[in-house]
């Protein structure tokens, strides 16, 4: 008979391990309760400027909207809620965009107690590196990045706006702008399209420029950042920044020449009605912010169908892994068209760089592009059996929610209760899903010594 300590002793030396589908669970539930916070504190009657103006569901879109940094909304910012309303937004999209595991290890820190050896684990999760030495450092590095960025980014802004407003607003506007930027969060404060802000915003080159680094650089992740940073003194980029530089530089301009070409040849658009130097800011602007910051400058709906329809494919394609971006990934898409390149080319492995990729990256790309793609057809198609509305319009809020990007053709206001609730979910999915994904599917695979035959099937 085995006896209880006989049991208690097995227990202590072999430990249970703790699978990746708990730490996706706790980011899930992390996540959630951020939200359910965030809804309670907007719900409260000093959030608006006047009580009552919004109700649970409208305060419980936001918080999703403001969490998953994504910037879909159903009431103005800047008319609906009040500063302490405004401030909640900017807290959510803070902690939405470093992530509240990183936060918690810097908070662990600060009092004093240990991060674990799981904790450890799911912090390399969520910042995309494989190391586990130093994860902690690099997460008080990831902090102190985030804030420098974001303060530099204020001070150029504030240069800037103070000239049309006053140092309290200007200095408001500079800070709310600037985290909002690097955490591609999407969420402004400008007051309709006539305002004298917005106006002068889009025609200010040092404005335009500084919001657009800090989305790129937002856009890029830690890896990249800080490979970009050692690299003067290491003089070695890993293949993943090698794959996402390239990428990022290839989309912005491929698509600001698309945008430009479609709003100059088409009278009546909304770029056509600039002038040219103006024009070729907003494209570029436009086209960088559309990687999944949604900072609006001009009306999508104004936009040509060819130029929102590049936008659609940008918001869905998205920032780089581990970044404030969403989206299926810079590298996700990256993966797929080097295995399509390789496969043309008759090669019996996937390679670039001088270097393989293993064929659980590989997969690991196939599963998030096709189960994004399969999401995204799903809430089309059941916002468009409500009746939502048109079918492009309804695609490319749904594209806008699940990549956090916040563009919008202005028709997220109109939904119902249900087309909202769908929206909500898909920005929880976009923001956590990807992620989740991965990490499910790196658990240890089940070894096993069956070994089936193989037998071709016919492919196109």
């Amino acid at each position: 008979m085995i006896s209880y300590r006989q049991v208690r002793q097995h227990h202590l030396e072999h430990p249970k391990k703790n699978s990746p589908a708990r730490g996706s669970k706790i980011l899930i539930v992390g996540f959630a309760l951020i939200i359910t916070i965030g809804t309670i504190l907007l719900s409260l009657p000093i959030a608006t400027e006047t009580p009552g103006a919004l109700n649970w569901r409208e305060a419980l879109f936001t918080a999703v909207s403001a969490t998953t940094v994504t910037g879909l909304v159903v009431v103005g910012t800047e008319a609906t809620f009040s500063t302490f309303g405004e401030i909640v937004i900017l807290a959510l999209i803070q902690v939405g965009g470093v992530g509240f595991i990183t936060l918690s290890v810097v908070l662990f820190r600060l009092i004093g107690r240990r991060v674990t050896i799981y904790e450890r684990s799911l912090l390399r999760q969520s910042l995309g590196v494989e190391a586990g030495e130093g994860v902690v450092r690099l997460t008080l590095v990831v902090l102190v990045i985030t804030v420098v960025i974001e303060l530099i980014g204020s001070i150029f802004l504030f240069s800037q706006w103070v000239q049309v407003m006053e140092w309290q607003q200007a200095a408001y506007y500079a800070i709310f702008h600037s985290i909002s930027a690097f955490c591609n969060a999407g969420f402004d404060l400008f007051q309709g399209l006539d305002d004298p802000v917005l106006l002068m915003t889009r025609s200010n080159p040092l404005i335009i420029i500084v919001m657009s680094l800090l989305i790129t650089i937002g856009t890029l992740g830690i890896t990249v950042i800080y490979d970009m940073i050692a690299w003067p003194r290491e003089r070695y980029l890993s293949l993943h920044t090698r794959l996402v530089l390239p990428f990022t530089l290839l989309l912005i301009v491929i698509g600001t020449l698309l945008l430009m070409l479609d709003e100059t040849f088409v009278e009546g658009h909304a770029l056509s009605r600039l002038s040219t130097g103006e024009g070729w800011l907003v494209a570029f602007f436009t086209i960088v912010s559309s990687r999944t910051a949604g900072i609006t400058l001009i009306p999508m709906a104004e936009l040509g169908p060819a130029s929102q329809l590049v936008i659609l494919v940008w918001m869905f394609i998205g920032g780089a892994p581990a970044s404030m971006g969403g989206g299926v990934g810079l590298s996700t898409v990256a993966v797929v068209l080097i295995t399509l390149i390789s496969t043309v080319r008759g090669y019996r492995d996937v390679r670039t760089f001088e270097r393989t990729l293993p064929t659980e990256t590989v997969i690991k790309a196939v599963a998030v592009l096709t189960v994004s793609t399969a999401l995204v057809i799903v809430v089309t198609l059941s916002l468009a059996l409500l009746g939502e509305g048109d079918l492009f319009p309804i695609a490319f809020e749904v594209v806008s929610a699940f990549s956090n990007t916040g563009y919008s053709l202005s028709i997220t206001d109109s939904f119902g209760e249900i087309g909202r609730l769908l929206l909500a979910f898909t920005m929880f999915w976009g923001r956590l899903g990807p992620l989740t994904l991965v990490v499910a599917l790196a658990q240890r695979r089940r070894q096993t010594l069956i070994r089936y035959p193989e037998e071709k099937i016919i492919i196109g």
